[in-house]
């Protein structure tokens, strides 16, 4: 006997009948429409005010919430774009269930639907949110073309510069402040042209779906300029008499969230008109300006004006000035005497084109093009050298990354004869994997690198507490002669030491740590054990032993330098 195969159950016939169960629960009065696309679920919804028309995507392949869109009608909503996408969750932490999309997508439909009534019943709040979204909006409108703009979007009318081509076929549109050409952008074979920046409260003529773009946008927004903005709009149009150029307009407006949005739209003038006869097209630019890359970076633009030293430029200090530019810290003072060598490349933050240069002046390079907004001052002269022919008053910090303890005591001796306070940090390599150390003081605090320096008894010593090696032995490696002698460690013990002195300035520099702290991390030592090298008590007690007992224990013997601990 034959079988009759059975036909699978439709995707959207238990979409909706989820749905239709969501609904009911919640005395929502759906109904099922003809969606016109296979395994696009239709349903109109009827809310408070008006019936909502959605779709629902039922298919499987993708592994996020599926895709929501609003039939006509629409008008201008929040979180509905041009077209009519419901955005429904921002996906930031969203985690589904792949076994049950039948009803993630029910969900999703009723998320849509309660997304659409909660902006249905205020006008004003609506309004409000909307706008927060205008950026997103304006980008989806037809024709639009996306630019990047480096100027600061800051409410202050004036002239600035575009570059692109008349037609508006190529996504290379850069917008920057008159006369400035930043090197990122590439303006090869682009032209030049005229815009205007202004900032409106209001902006008028915003097209909703199906209408588009026109001539009417510009008339609405020219009515509502003040007589100072009219002014530079006549100036923008004056150099299109008798030629037909193109221009463009970048207007801003206050988002309730905080902030402004910012939409464009590029145009043709002729004899000081607007040119009806070639068409408009919109514009949105990427932010390129400083201070919005640091704030959606997660840079602090609290740290823009702090101005930090570091002293020793090599795989530590290196690390130490990247870390501390990409937190947020606007300015950097670096200072090394050595040129970058082929030794360091790979446990150095910098590339190897730049072997055989001073160190601080590639970082200087190097990290001025990763970090917009960031100044670095750079000297290729010794530390000892820039100390004394510089003044400490308005540097906010200095972290020390010599790795050669002689030279760092007689630096923490230095600072503690400045008048100006500040804090200092101190930061040092064990060879191999034994471990990293990093020792915050304060110029004119309780605490200093000297304390470190004593025996259980309190007498001087040569070697400091905090030691993981036992002194005395050898540790260095030559490859090459006397000239090639170096410490063995890795790029991931360089890294873990400068970000722990780095985190370590920052926790100083806005006023979240102690007079005194010693940080430090312990390797598991192989390296060191098949080097047959001895460690000492500490380097084992010190992976048990909390930050606050370590630390009082590396400054518990008072010295002469900072007059006792108390």
């Amino acid at each position: 006997m034959t079988g009759t195969a059975l036909t699978p159950p439709d995707k959207t016939d238990i979409v909706f009948d989820a749905a239709r169960l969501l609904c009911g629960e919640r005395g929502i009065d759906i109904a099922r429409c003809d969606s016109g696309k296979p395994g696009v679920l239709a349903a109109k919804l009827k809310g408070s005010i008006r019936e909502w028309e959605l779709l629902v995507d039922c298919q499987e392949e993708c592994l996020s919430l599926p895709a929501v869109g609003l039939r006509p009608p629409r008008g201008l909503l929040p979180h509905v774009s041009y077209h009519g996408s419901v955005c429904v969750n921002d996906g930031q932490g969203l985690s589904i269930d792949p076994d049950r999309r039948e009803d993630i997508a029910a969900h999703t439909l009723l998320a849509a639907y309660d997304l659409l009534e909660k902006w249905s019943t205020d006008e004003y709040a609506a309004r409000a949110e909307f706008m927060n979204e205008l950026e997103g909006y304006w980008n989806a409108l037809p024709g639009s073309v996306r630019g990047q703009a480096a100027f600061e979007i800051d409410g202050r009318d004036r002239l600035i510069s575009a570059y692109g081509d008349r037609q508006g076929k190529q996504s290379a549109w850069y917008f920057a402040d008159r006369g400035v050409r930043p090197q990122e952008f590439d303006l090869t074979k682009l032209q030049s042209l005229r815009a205007l920046y202004i900032h409106l409260d209001q902006l008028p003529g915003i097209p909703a779906h199906p209408h588009q773009l026109t001539h009417d946008f510009l008339d609405e927004v020219r009515a509502a300029l003040s007589s100072h903005q009219l002014a530079l709009w006549n100036e923008l149009l004056n150099p299109s008499k008798n030629a037909r150029k193109t221009n463009v307009l970048l207007v801003s407006v206050p988002r309730q969230a905080g902030g402004r949005s910012l939409i464009g739209v590029a145009f043709a003038a002729r004899d000081r008109e607007i040119d009806r006869h070639v068409p408009v097209f919109p514009l949105t630019a990427r932010r390129r300006m400083a201070s919005h890359m640091r704030e959606r970076g997660g840079a602090s633009l609290e740290l823009m004006a702090k101005r930090v030293a570091v002293l020793g430029c090599g795989a530590v200090g290196s690390v130490v000035a990247d870390t501390l530019a990409a937190a947020g810290v606007g300015k950097l003072i670096l200072i090394d005497a050595e040129e970058y060598s082929e030794d360091n490349v790979f446990r150095h933050v910098l590339q190897p084109i730049y072997i055989g240069f001073p160190k601080t002046i590639a970082l200087k390079h190097q990290l001025e093009r990763r970090y917009p907004g960031l100044a670095v001052e750079a000297f290729n002269i010794t530390a000892q050298r820039w100390l004394a022919s510089t003044p400490l008053k308005g540097i906010d910090g200095v972290v020390v990354a010599f790795g050669a303890p002689s030279v760092e005591r007689s630096f923490g001796r230095a600072f503690r004869s400045q008048e100006h306070e500040l804090p200092v940090v101190f930061t040092w390599l064990e060879a191999l994997d034994l471990g990293g150390h990093s020792v915050l003081m304060w110029a004119h605090r309780p605490g200093c690198l000297d304390c470190l320096y004593r025996d259980d008894e309190g007498a001087p010593c040569l070697h400091p507490r905090t030691s993981f090696l036992e002194p005395n032995q050898h540790v260095t490696r030559n490859l090459t002669g006397c000239a090639g002698v170096f410490v063995p460690y890795g790029a991931l013990q360089a890294r873990k030491t400068g970000h722990m002195a780095a985190e370590q300035m920052l926790g100083a520099l806005v006023g979240s740590s102690t007079a005194r702290a010693y940080r430090y991390w312990v390797g598991d030592g192989t390296q060191a054990q098949a080097q047959g090298l001895r460690t000492t008590p500490w380097w084992s007690r010190a992976p048990s032993t909390s930050t606050t007992v370590a630390t009082d224990q590396a400054f518990g013997r008072p010295c002469k330098r900072c007059r006792g601990n108390s």
